[in-house]
């Protein structure tokens, strides 16, 4: 992580992985941190883009592309953020400062309209993009170095997007429902006919 962050939240982060470290080293308090990368699939934060492509995408909602979609992220599926928390829960460091920092991620970063045309394919439906400009704060591409989770355990992430994807869709349709989508398809068509009728 670069000591001098673009933004608030990456601040926070950098922050409290010098104050563990602090404690490690003055009370010996065996600590791992860990960076997760862009996760997405079953039980996700509604308020990440995958979350939100998908939710917007299903119910025919426009989506905002930031930067004109010239921005990439390493998407990572959850099943490869638990894989790599299992293999490090056991083995705390025995270093003199027991204090360690993992990336966990895909390490592979994909273009965010490659991402979108990825949810299309496993979805069938067509995005309605509204291209704005680069937040501040944010940047360019995000990439998992896990060289360090790679040699202390073997990590290696297992999901492609396209099969993550996949089941982070049929994972919605079970919990949010297919017939509840289908049902606001249906209230939309009722109302553009009444307006219809009305005009």
């Amino acid at each position: 992580m670069t000591d001098a962050p673009v933004s608030l939240y990456a601040a926070t982060k950098k922050t409290d992985e010098l104050m563990a470290h602090s404690y490690s080293k003055l009370f010996g308090i065996p600590t791992t941190g860990v960076r997760f990368f862009t996760v997405y699939g079953p039980w996700g934060r509604p308020d990440m883009a995958p979350f939100l492509f998908m939710k917007s995408i299903l119910n025919g909602d426009p989506i905002k592309v930031f930067n004109h979609g010239k921005l990439s992220r390493d998407f990572t599926y959850i099943d490869d953020i638990v894989s790599g928390l299992m293999c490090m829960l056991e083995q705390p460091s025995t270093q003199a400062v027991p204090y360690r920092i993992y990336n966990i991620g895909n390490s592979a970063p994909v273009e965010l309209l490659d991402f979108i045309a990825a949810i299309e394919k496993v979805t069938g439906r067509k995005a309605m993009m509204q291209m704005t400009e680069m937040q501040p704060g944010d940047v360019y591409c995000t990439y998992a170095d896990t060289t360090h989770l790679q040699r202390d355990f073997g990590y290696k992430p297992s999901v492609s997007i396209e099969e993550g994807l996949l089941r982070f869709y049929n994972w919605y349709k079970a919990f949010y429902g297919r017939d509840r989508v289908m049902e606001r398809e249906g209230a939309k068509s009722i109302v553009n006919t009444c307006n219809s009728l009305v005009y």
